[in-house]
C-alpha cells in the first residue's frame, strides 16, 4: 500500500491510521489485537488483505466491529497525548491540587490549632498537584480532582470535634454544629464527586490503566 488511500483504517470510525498503528489517534481504539492478526505476514505492519476497511466500520478479517453490534464508544474530541488535552491536564491538575492543599489546611488548622497545618497544606497540594498533573488525559484529571476534592470537603464537619474551638451544649452540641458542617459540604462535595463520575465515563478506554 503506496498511497494515502490504501491507507488502513480504524475498524471503529473508519479514519485512516499508519502502516504500524496499534491505536487509532482519532477516536483512541486500541488496535492491538487487529494488527496482530491483521498482520499475515508477521512485518509488523497491516497488510492490504487484513487490514481494516475504510469508512466502513468493519473488519475484514476479525469480525463486525463495535459500530455494528452497537457498541460505539463516543467520539474523542482530544487526542490523549495531544497539545491541548496535556495543557489542560495541567491546568486541572494545578487548580484541583491548589483546592486540596487550601481545605486540607483550614480543616487540620481548626482541628489542631497549629501552625504546622500550612506547612501540611503545602505538602498536600504539591503531592495532589503531581499525582493530578500526570493523569494521561484531562479527563482523568477532571475525574480525580472531583473525586479529591469531595473528600476534603467531606473532612470540614469534623472540625465540630476539635478540642481546639468551644461549643456550647457539651456533646450534643458538638453533634449539632458536626451535623451543620456536613449539610453545608454536602451539596458542593456531591457536586464534586458528581464531575468526577462524569468525567471518568469519558476516559479512553486504552489510557484507563494509566488513569488509575
Amino acid at each position: 500500500m503506496n498511497s494515502a488511500d490504501s491507507d488502513p483504517h480504524c475498524p471503529e470510525c473508519g479514519e485512516p491510521i499508519g502502516q504500524t498503528a496499534t491505536y487509532c489517534m482519532h477516536c483512541s481504539a486500541d488496535l492491538t489485537a487487529e494488527l496482530e492478526s491483521g498482520d499475515t505476514n508477521e512485518d509488523g505492519a497491516w497488510d492490504e488483505t487484513g487490514s481494516p476497511s475504510a469508512g466502513t466500520g468493519k473488519r475484514t478479517d476479525a469480525g463486525e466491529s463495535s459500530a455494528s453490534t452497537g457498541n460505539e464508544r463516543p467520539e474523542q474530541l482530544l487526542a490523549p497525548d495531544g497539545l491541548v488535552d496535556n495543557t489542560l491536564t495541567v491546568v486541572v491538575g494545578i487548580v484541583g491540587g491548589i483546592i486540596v492543599g487550601l481545605v486540607g489546611s483550614i480543616v487540620l488548622a481548626v482541628l489542631t490549632g497549629s501552625g504546622w497545618a500550612l506547612a501540611f497544606g503545602f505538602v498536600a497540594w504539591l503531592g495532589a498537584t503531581a499525582y493530578l498533573v500526570r493523569r494521561r488525559t484531562v479527563q482523568g484529571a477532571v475525574a480525580k480532582s472531583g473525586y479529591a476534592v469531595a473528600i476534603v470537603l467531606l473532612l470540614v464537619p469534623v472540625i465540630a470535634l476539635s478540642p481546639g474551638i468551644t461549643v456550647d451544649g457539651g456533646i450534643e452540641g458538638r453533634g449539632g454544629l458536626l451535623l451543620v458542617l456536613f449539610l453545608f459540604v454536602a451539596i458542593p462535595a456531591g457536586i464534586s464527586a458528581a464531575i468526577g463520575w462524569v468525567a471518568a465515563r469519558f476516559v479512553p478506554e486504552n489510557a484507563g490503566g494509566s488513569e488509575g
